[in-house]
């Protein structure tokens, strides 16, 4: 099945991710861009490389899209993850919204 093609700093997050570079990571990121996910909530592009490297630390995550569905405003990717978490590999949902530039201004990170 081939997958609709995701924005350029969608496709960065989920590369850099994936990798491990959290600083790349910041470069996919609005400057006061959200993330949710686990409860916690994360503010700015310091903050979320943060939650980047303390994640990746602790759990090893690889992120695999199944799925890309457009909305209006956001973009819906459905992934299975894998990692040293319990559950694994887990079905996520990553809801995304873009800013004017084509950043990321906001992720929610769902099961």
């Amino acid at each position: 099945m081939s997958l609709p093609e995701l924005a350029p700093a969608i496709a960065a997050y989920i590369a850099a991710a994936n990798t491990g570079d959290t600083s790349a990571i910041a470069q996919c990121f609005a400057d006061d861009a959200n993330v949710f996910d686990e409860g916690e909530h994360q503010v700015g592009t310091a903050a979320i490389a943060r939650w980047v490297e303390d994640t990746g630390r602790r759990y090893q995550p690889r992120v695999e899209v199944l799925n890309v569905q457009h909305r209006t405003g956001k973009v819906l990717v459905s992934n299975i993850v894998t990692g040293n978490f319990p559950g694994s590999p887990l079905a996520l949902r990553y809801t995304f919204r873009l800013n004017e530039q084509g950043k990321i201004s906001r992720l929610d990170i769902s099961v």
